[in-house]
């Protein structure tokens, strides 16, 4: 029996992650902390699991927050943004002697964890950062897609959306933004600007470079078609080369509105000129980009058939021959994002509850997590009647995932 805290766990992700988690009936006791008590209080109270216990957390008091986790086996953290958070908290979580898993998805903390290995292999924990959607979910299909080849080449990750019916203008009020930035979380729009903000390393040719986030690109396979998506700093290029030996370039992507892109980067060249901090930047966000929005005509546009998803490319060679394989989930849970990051760190918090991963040390998902495992007990989670997906229950990995191949 084992004892969870779930650092974060009555915010956006973490309510998702804590519901899933619950269902472990091996999970003996779970600690939701939070800084607003009164709301983890109100949560614990709904869910009417007499295994929950709430205690309040300053995630930036170290000495508190270290002794908490000593109360746990397991700490589940999805507190955000983790360029400010990510690293504190893994070194508390070394000291403490607790495996940890979280969802960080910036790729300068990444960096900087990864280099806390050998402390965590000595004092025999498990650490696992960026265990959500992007980074998350497409680490776990890079390390299955990579095994699929006999040689890999470059992987390339991607995540978002093109295409579709665009809205017409006059849906975009302030009543619509301020929902939007309210389902998002300022931790969500700091971590897009962030990422747009500074020069990003990508892997190219058996070494990293920095490129201008959300300038170049590459193209995306889908099954109806393709789409151009736009480099951004994020995790999988920092982990991938180190977890999957061989490779010579991995990339991350994505596809937004085209409203979104020019708000990241109109902000985020403000911010990589000291013109404004990241915390001005996140405020004036909403403003900026209804601005943008009530630009658009008042009609709705069509676009062609919406593309959208978690996407993974691996190239390489099979049999001899040079071929490119592309991957994403025929599914997903619902709640969209949330649910996607809140199911994927629950059931890799389950997995080192039940001792399944035994590894030790500082990892990304393609370094510790099986991926048959996972997704046989992701899909019990997805949205079936969600008629975009027209899919009955996978039984395997090979089925959750449509497959593109292209010979190269």
């Amino acid at each position: 029996m084992k004892k969870l805290l779930a650092l974060g766990g009555s915010g956006h992700m973490g309510q998702k992650a804590v519901q899933t988690v619950l269902e472990n009936r091996n999970l003996e006791q779970l600690i939701i902390a939070d800084n607003n008590q009164e709301k983890a209080t109100a949560f614990a109270c709904s869910l009417k699991d007499d295994r929950i216990q709430v205690a309040h957390i300053d995630i930036q008091d170290s000495g508190s927050l270290m002794e908490l986790m000593k109360k746990a086996d397991v700490v589940m953290n999805t507190i955000g943004p983790f360029y400010k958070y990510a690293l504190p908290v893994v070194k508390a979580a070394i000291a403490a002697g607790v495996n940890y898993v979280d969802i960080n998805d910036d790729y300068k903390p990444t960096q900087q964890v990864l280099e806390f290995d050998k402390e965590a292999r000595k004092a025999g924990v498990t650490i696992i950062q960026g265990m959500g959607a992007s980074p998350g979910i497409s680490n776990i299909i890079a390390r299955y897609a990579a095994d699929q080849l006999d040689d890999v080449d470059y992987i390339q990750t991607a995540w978002g959306i093109a295409g579709g019916i665009r809205r017409p203008r006059n849906v975009f009020t302030r009543e619509f933004i301020d929902l939007v930035k309210a389902e998002a979380g300022d931790a969500a729009i700091g971590h897009l600007i962030y990422c747009a903000s500074w020069k990003i390393p990508i892997f190219k040719d058996g070494k990293f470079i920095e490129v201008i986030p959300l300038q170049e690109g590459e193209e995306v396979a889908f099954p109806n078609g393709k789409a151009f998506f736009k480099y951004i700093g994020h995790p999988e290029p920092v982990t991938l080369p180190h977890f999957i030996k061989g490779i010579k370039g991995a990339c991350n992507l994505c596809g937004m509105e085209p409203e979104e892109f020019d708000t990241a980067l109109y902000l985020g060249e403000k911010v990589r000129n000291n013109e404004i901090s990241l915390e001005q930047a996140v405020e004036l966000f909403p403003d900026e980009i209804l601005r943008r929005l009530q630009q658009r005509p008042d009609h709705a546009e069509y676009l062609g058939p919406l593309k959208w998803g978690i996407i993974v490319s691996v190239s390489g060679l099979k049999n001899g021959k040079k071929v490119r394989y592309t991957f994403g989930p025929r599914g997903a849970p619902r709640g969209d994002m949330i649910g996607v990051t809140g199911v994927s760190i629950a059931l890799a918090a389950n997995m080192l509850i039940n001792n399944e991963i035994k590894k030790h040390g500082v990892f990304a998902p393609e370094g510790c997590v099986d991926p048959d495992l996972f997704f046989k007990r992701y899909v019990d989670y997805w949205d079936y009647d969600n008629k975009r997906y027209w899919i009955p229950k996978p039984k395997n990995i090979k089925q959750a995932l449509w497959k593109v191949e292209e010979n190269l």
